[in-house]
């Protein structure tokens, strides 16, 4: 017979129909009525106190002999039925009322699975073993719960970690490219100063440059805050100076409380960037703050990756002006080219105009100069030219120009100007250069070296640059054919009779 189904009935022969759960749950029971359900915890009570009883009224009938049987069992009966009740209203109601409050909290599950137990010890017993595995059950889903909590808190922590740390990466990168966009080293510098400074929260921020054979620090640029002097010289001699810590190891240094001549004392966290740029040696950015704090946050790849993209951007930079100045500058008199010189004048020429201020052009020809290449040779030729350059470079202040024009002739920009101070310009060089005798060219003691000098000036002479520049050379041929070692300003003898 298949499990779940009735017995055919005999006189039908009709099938019956499939059993049901609740049908096949009493089916399980009955079968194992015998053996788990046992006897009831009352049952067995009340025939252990009736047999006590039982055994005690005997041996009182032995013992008290003829007396009346009937009061004594009487007496017995009551102490029975008192002992019976106290039994059922302390034990056995509150041990039935635990084990209905246990069934109802264990639910329909325990419900299909309960056996019934008749004897209540045994139900009692298997409702706790329940409880305490469903307490248990309890107790490891919320470790289980709490372990995950925990996990994800972890996860969670570590993708903001990690998200923090790409999005400062994106920042370096960014700031990498922005650097490396000024290729002029000037205009590198300031900028690295300016991008490391807002990264890195500074107030302060300076760049400096070890000069390995003095030992000394030069100061680069810096950005943040105006103080009337600025000097590094106590990263020269400072044991604990976070700078020569740095570039002496390699390494970023971070560093709080440390008092310099660069910052004001108020700053008390310090940040030095070590890099070390071809040709030029090792530097390193100083940034500093009040407090520094934001700089703790920053891991050790950001600085680093910081690091190397300052390091980028001044070596090329470097190498950038490096290239610049080969492209405009003569190799062997270190002035100017004849190009760069035309491109600026123009530049200088529409200033002036604009402005209205006076600008001078000096045309320079040394003097005989075929000769000394023919007699002395051309090294001494060479070394004559170096000696011209470096007495017009000397005369003349930073914002002036100097280029070589072509052979032995040079040019010389002044700007705001006029054409009589360029004249005193041009005669101090002369002077200079006539009244020195250079025996260490391979030059004898009797042969000096001598220029002749044309000079004109814009707007007066002419306000073209090509003009102004023919009207300049028109004074030099003036100045040779009078006899060569002279300046002579175009227009002078004009206004020389203008005047008289």
């Amino acid at each position: 017979m298949e499990a779940g189904l009735l017995p055919i009935p005999e006189e039908t022969g009709e099938p019956v129909r499939p059993a049901t759960s609740d049908e096949q749950s009493q089916r399980r029971r009955g079968k194992s009525l015998g053996y788990d359900r046992g006897v009831s915890l009352e049952l067995k009570t009340v025939a252990v106190v009736a047999a006590v009883f039982g055994v005690f009224f005997l041996l009182a009938t032995l013992w008290l002999g003829p007396h009346p049987v009937w009061l004594f069992a009487a007496v017995t009966l009551g102490a029975f039925i008192c002992v019976t009740l106290v039994l059922d209203l302390w034990v056995y109601r509150p041990v039935m009322g635990l084990i209905r409050r246990s069934r109802a909290r264990l639910g329909g599950s325990y419900e299909r699975s309960d056996p019934y137990y008749r004897d209540e010890i045994k139900e009692l017993g298997y409702l706790v073993g329940t409880l305490i595995a469903v307490f248990k059950a309890d107790e490891d889903k919320e470790w289980v719960s709490q372990s995950i909590k925990d996990d994800l808190d972890r996860i969670r922590f570590d993708l903001d970690r990690v998200q923090a740390l790409n999005r400062q990466l994106m920042d370096v990168g960014e700031l990498g490219k922005e650097m490396n966009a000024a290729l002029p080293y000037a205009e590198t510098v300031d900028r690295v100063l300016s991008r490391s400074r807002q990264f890195l929260h500074a107030d302060f921020a300076a760049l400096l440059q070890l000069d390995a054979d003095a030992r000394a620090f030069s100061l680069e640029g810096s950005q943040g805050v105006l103080l009337p002097q600025i000097s590094a010289d106590c990263c020269a001699f400072t044991p604990d100076c976070p700078v020569r810590q740095a570039i002496a190891g390699g390494q970023l240094v971070r560093t709080t409380g440390h008092t310099c001549t660069l910052f004001p004392q108020t700053m008390q966290g310090q940040m030095v960037i070590p890099v070390h740029v071809e040709n030029m040696g090792d530097m390193a950015v100083l940034c500093t703050s009040t407090s520094g704090d934001y700089v703790a946050l920053l891991s050790e790849d950001i600085l680093e990756a910081l690091r190397n993209h300052v390091q980028s951007a001044l070596t090329n930079a470097h190498k950038y002006d490096a290239i610049r100045r080969q492209v405009v500058t003569d190799h062997l008199t270190r002035l100017y080219n004849r190009r760069f010189f035309m491109n600026r004048a123009g530049e200088e020429i529409e200033r002036c105009l604009r402005h209205q201020e006076p600008l001078s052009v000096l045309m320079i020809d040394i003097d005989h100069f075929k000769d000394f290449n023919d007699t002395y040779g051309h090294a001494t030729g060479d070394r004559v030219l170096q000696t011209v350059a470096q007495a017009i470079r000397d005369a003349l202040r930073t914002t002036d120009i100097c280029a070589r024009h072509g052979g032995e002739e040079f040019a010389v920009l002044l700007p705001n100007t006029p054409g009589e101070n360029a004249f005193f310009v041009a005669e101090r060089v002369r002077r200079t250069l006539s009244g020195t005798r250079y025996t260490g060219l391979g030059l004898p003691a009797d042969v000096n070296i001598t220029i002749s000098v044309g000079v004109a000036t814009c707007p007066r002479d002419a306000t073209d640059l090509d003009e102004l520049m023919d009207l300049a050379d028109k004074a030099l041929y003036r100045a040779k054919a009078g006899g060569r070692d002279q300046v002579v300003l175009h227009g002078a003898e004009e206004r020389r009779r203008v005047r008289a």
